[in-house]
């Protein structure tokens, strides 16, 4: 499929963006891009053409993931998507077209072609009434993404704990078309503030289209994530690097069945995609460099070794890391703010349970048996998956193996990203022991 991007050289929006839209004539769907450039602006005054670019081209990506159905596909998941993007300087980005294109259809599980031409017309359109306050800030020393999840709180606090004196910028995104993440992450926010303070500069952009598009499998939110990380970061410095913190087991995401290695097996932090990304971002000029402090840990492993326990056990139960928070008409408690049976849910209750901090209510306790093995609901799928997995009892080795499968990797790496996943589904295996029904241990083959 083609699709057109088409910016209106005169007409813009009111948060200082150039009217744009895309359209892709064979399916008969079009959206415009909205991103809040005024929040930006404000926070990051100065950009240079490559970081505008870089957020740019992020945006157009995950635009054009959410517009196009999977279902237009042959196979109902692999799309074949073609655009061309205005950029500043066309020529740098086509010579490192190959590059990403190999790199965000790693991500998405499409086949991209992604080209480039001259910009026409500015895409930032400062208002000529707008005016900036400016506050004397210390010295920024890092920036981190900050999804609302518990990964991403953890790798706020360990920084800062490591760096008494350090202030740091935690990056947010959210898509109005996507209930949550807005209110997750400001409510995260407000109470790491209470121990932080001044030292924490909280930007949260919002980047989306209208409408809000049909395909909500969001392979490609970690592009805008970084689009945002990279342009603060690159605002702030050439020796600003960008932290994207997740814990090792959820980046790896190992598909635990052969029929999840493609649709079900997100690529959002894989090392494999961090290393390309990176490439990418050298091969453009950015010096700023992309790194995850928890590749080598799992989730309980964040949890256990954070650098203020006070501090996670006073908040962790505000951070949310459902991935399926919006099929609430499978839940039983609809009270709930996750449902407890989607994989992050269960590596969260994995995680919190080496604290003595399994405290949370979920939509679906899988402990209780509120998510049956023996049901034929799709809601099942994910605690069966798993289930199926560890009734293998695969070795280190045999998981390793299912680990290359799922993306290139540095070969003498295996052996620490096998044990990696092992040391995970003993985290799960332990919480099952621990609080799991007798019937639940049956079927899990415990």
């Amino acid at each position: 499929m083609i699709i057109d991007v088409n910016v209106n050289p005169e007409e813009s929006t009111r948060n200082e963006f150039a009217r744009v839209t895309l359209n892709c004539g064979s399916a008969r769907l079009s959206s415009s891009i909205d991103i809040d450039i005024s929040t930006l602006l404000d926070k990051c005054p100065e950009p240079t053409d490559l970081a505008f670019d870089f957020l740019f081209v992020s945006a157009v990506i995950y635009c054009i993931d959410k517009l196009i159905p999977r279902s237009m596909s042959i196979d109902n998941w692999t799309r074949q998507l073609a655009v061309e993007i205005p950029v500043t300087d066309s020529d740098l980005w086509s010579r490192n077209a190959e590059k990403l294109n190999s790199t965000i259809s790693f991500l998405t599980g499409d086949i991209w072609n992604i080209s480039f031409r001259n910009s026409e017309c500015g895409l930032i359109r400062p208002k000529s009434t707008r005016y900036r306050l400016f506050s004397e800030e210390p010295p920024l020393e890092a920036v981190s993404l900050f999804s609302g999840g518990l990964d991403s709180l953890i790798g706020a606090i360990d920084w800062l704990e490591s760096n008494p004196e350090g202030t740091i910028k935690l990056v947010g995104h959210y898509d109005p078309g996507v209930a949550g993440p807005k209110s997750d992450q400001n409510r995260l926010i407000a109470e790491l503030k209470e121990y932080y303070r001044s030292r924490i500069n909280f930007v949260q952009v919002r980047v989306g289209q209208t409408p809000s598009g049909g395909e909500a499998t969001f392979r490609s939110r970690s592009i805008i994530f970084i689009g945002l990380g990279i342009y603060v970061a690159s605002s702030a410095g050439e020796n600003i690097n960008m932290f994207m913190p997740e814990n090792g087991n959820i980046a790896l995401n190992v598909p635990l069945t052969p029929s999840r290695r493609g649709a079900c097996s997100t690529r959002t932090a894989h090392p494999f995609f961090l290393k390309n990304i990176n490439q990418v971002l050298q091969g453009l000029g950015f010096q700023n460099r992309i790194t995850n402090p928890f590749e080598f840990k799992t989730k309980g492993e964040c949890v256990e070794q954070c650098l203020n326990q006070p501090v996670l056990r006073n908040i962790a139960g505000t951070s949310v890391s459902c991935a399926k928070r919006g099929h609430k008409r499978t839940w039983i408690n609809r009270s709930a703010r996750q449902c407890g049976r989607c994989m992050p849910c269960i590596y969260r209750r994995a995680a919190l349970h080496k604290i003595g901090l399994d405290t949370e209510h979920y939509g679906r306790d899988i402990c209780r048996g509120d998510v049956d093995l023996d049901s034929n609901k799709k809601y099942v799928d994910d605690f069966r998956a798993y289930a199926s997995f560890i009734s293998k009892n695969p070795s280190r080795d045999e998981i390793s193996s299912l680990i290359l499968a799922n993306g290139n990797l540095d070969v003498s790496l295996l052996p620490a990203y096998g044990d990696l996943v092992f040391r995970a589904l003993e985290e799960i295996r332990v919480l099952l022991r621990d609080k799991a029904t007798r019937r639940v241990l049956h079927q899990v083959g415990l």
